[in-house]
């Protein structure tokens, strides 16, 4: 089920989108098993076209974001890629996997995430 998650985020970053806040409530698994990733809400379109019209949404004060799924580079601000999602898919896999997130972010405030003293 877990490799189906990852070809329809690989079929995203195909068409040039980039989900940005892949997380376990953005996958939905239908009666017949089937995974569906939901809520695009946050997506990017990419391209050299699409990337100064979308640039807006990704500036530091514009950032949502589910902190304990979102890569290093969400978390910091900077430019955001394909390989974000891949982060957050690992995330996803290590929670299934262990039964458990890789670390806990307990409350802690924003500058506090950034940071990377918590870790």
């Amino acid at each position: 089920m877990f490799r189906q998650v990852c070809a329809g985020v690989h079929f995203a970053h195909q068409h040039t989108v980039i989900h940005r806040d892949l997380k376990p409530a953005n996958i939905l698994v239908t009666a017949e098993g089937l995974p569906k990733l939901l809520d695009f809400g946050l997506a990017k379109l990419t391209g050299p076209r699409l990337d100064a019209h979308t640039q807006d949404y990704t500036l530091a004060e514009y950032r949502l974001l589910t902190p304990e799924y979102a890569s290093p580079e969400q978390i910091q601000g900077d430019k955001i890629t394909t390989a974000s999602d891949i982060y957050s898919l690992g995330m996803i896999l290590y929670e299934l996997l262990a039964g458990r997130r890789p670390y806990e972010l307990g409350g802690r405030s924003r500058s506090e995430v950034q940071s990377d003293d918590w870790r």
